[in-house]
């Protein structure tokens, strides 16, 4: 059985109350002593009936009955939570408990210092300005549209748990009911809330540098989410040779066809493409004054298809003429005409958007329907892993570790299978010449 009590322990004005907390199961006892940081005259308050003394001086009585009956129905619902977790119930606790009472803002415009929400929407708000320290460009209006949509589906989740978020709200429990929340309720895809997660966390960490009172959980290995392995394809040198065999008559299938040519004898973006006054080409290089996406600079050689496409068109790159965003939808759709024409269409097991749900579906799809414009990185990456030093294949695509280029590799595990028996084949191989020549 609990009990929540407010005792006075001096004689002295003004007089802070303590909070007595006590709660007996099974022979385990649970005695907390704390200072509620309510303050009062001791004439006012009488310990033994737990309530104010009727006296003759004005003083907010009701105001101040409001602030400790709110304390102890907090200290209540705390308690049911924690103690249900497993959670340990001692003077810190009861302190956390109390702090987070007292740290209730005294207006709209302190909720960012208290509550989460708030927070990250003036985040959101002040990234529209804020550098990218590691790019020294100005934060993409993609990446402030993935905080939007964070921040919707954390607004959904207070609504749905009928909740207020606070910093140090965000630990493990609110980790476990939001992934909860997103898998159960909104049936999202375990990629889906990896990436959810991860945004919370970039919240976290500012909100630690704004020494907010955050919960040090979010740095618990245990405050993730590992997502389903996307399965990716890639064109390999045979599938790339038959797109660039097409006898392609239509001028703009033909753009695109060499557009996608480059891309994967280069391992360029399409959105590069929209900046070719950062490209030139010197002798059999193609020279990037910086990249679009991480604006860095990269030097590439030029491939023997690559260069019969410049020669074709008189060294120039093919050039886009109409929005970014319209040309890459466009780019998508045309490329899996383009691997279609090319034969590209055995059946294999990959993830596919079903436009009704806007969400990846796994099945079984001829190959052609899963090609997109990423696959020009993912190919590229793939068909020379293994084959040149990682360092090499890194100076071209411009990924700052192994860890990175090793997320676009995206060799099947039978490819990797047949590499290891042509090796066995081909150390044989060696063995048997030497026996011959001695």
């Amino acid at each position: 059985m609990a009990s929540i009590k407010l005792l006075s322990k001096t004689k002295k004005d003004p007089i802070n109350l303590y909070v007595r907390f006590n709660y007996s199961d099974n022979g385990k006892t649970i005695d907390l002593f704390e200072k509620s940081n309510i303050l009062v005259k001791n004439k006012w308050w009488s310990n033994k009936k737990q309530a104010f003394n009727a006296v003759s001086e004005p003083f907010p009585k009701e105001k101040l009955r409001e602030q400790i009956n709110g304390l102890k129905d907090l200290i209540l619902n705390e308690f049911n939570e924690a103690y249900g977790n497993g959670e340990t119930i001692d003077k810190i606790w009861l302190k956390q408990v109390i702090n987070k009472y007292n740290n209730r803002p005294k207006d709209s415009n302190e909720n960012y210092a208290v509550y989460f929400i708030p927070f990250v929407d003036k985040f959101i708000k002040e990234s529209e300005d804020r550098i990218n320290l590691s790019t020294g460009r100005k934060i993409s209006n993609k990446t402030i549209q993935k905080y939007r949509t964070t921040l919707e589906r954390l607004k959904e989740f207070e609504k749905n748990h009928a909740t207020r978020l606070r910093h140090r709200d965000i630990g493990l429990n609110f980790h476990k009911k939001f992934v909860s929340y997103l898998s159960i309720d909104c049936n999202y895809g375990n990629t889906t809330i990896e990436k959810y997660i991860g945004q919370i966390k970039t919240f976290c960490r500012e909100a630690e540098v704004s020494k907010y009172d955050i919960n040090p959980e979010f740095k618990s290995p245990k405050f993730s989410f590992r997502r389903q392995k996307p399965l990716d394809p890639y064109l390999t040198i045979d599938e790339i040779n038959d797109i660039y065999e097409l006898d392609i008559k239509d001028e703009r299938m033909d753009n695109i066809r060499d557009i996608l040519i480059i891309g994967l004898w280069t391992g360029l973006r399409v959105s590069d493409f929209k900046q070719l006054d950062r490209i030139n080409i010197v002798d059999d290089t193609i020279i990037i004054a910086s990249t679009e996406k991480n604006n860095v600079p990269a030097q590439i050689p030029i491939h023997k298809q690559v260069r019969e496409i410049l020669d074709k068109r008189n060294g120039e790159l093919p050039k886009i003429n109409i929005g970014l965003k319209s040309w890459e939808n466009l780019f998508n759709k045309k490329v899996k005409e383009l691997c279609k024409d090319a034969g590209i269409t055995q059946i294999i097991l990959g993830d596919k958007k079903n436009p009704e749900t806007n969400r990846n579906v796994r099945g079984l799809y001829p190959k052609y329907k899963l090609v997109s414009s990423h696959i020009c990185r993912r190919s590229f990456v793939s068909n020379h892993y293994g084959k040149i030093p990682n360092q090499a294949i890194m100076a071209i695509t411009t990924h700052a570790s192994e860890k990175q280029l090793l997320e676009y590799v995206k060799i099947s595990n039978n490819e990797y299978i047949e590499m290891v028996r042509k090796y066995w084949e081909q150390e044989e191989n060696k063995k048997s010449k030497m026996k011959v020549v001695s």
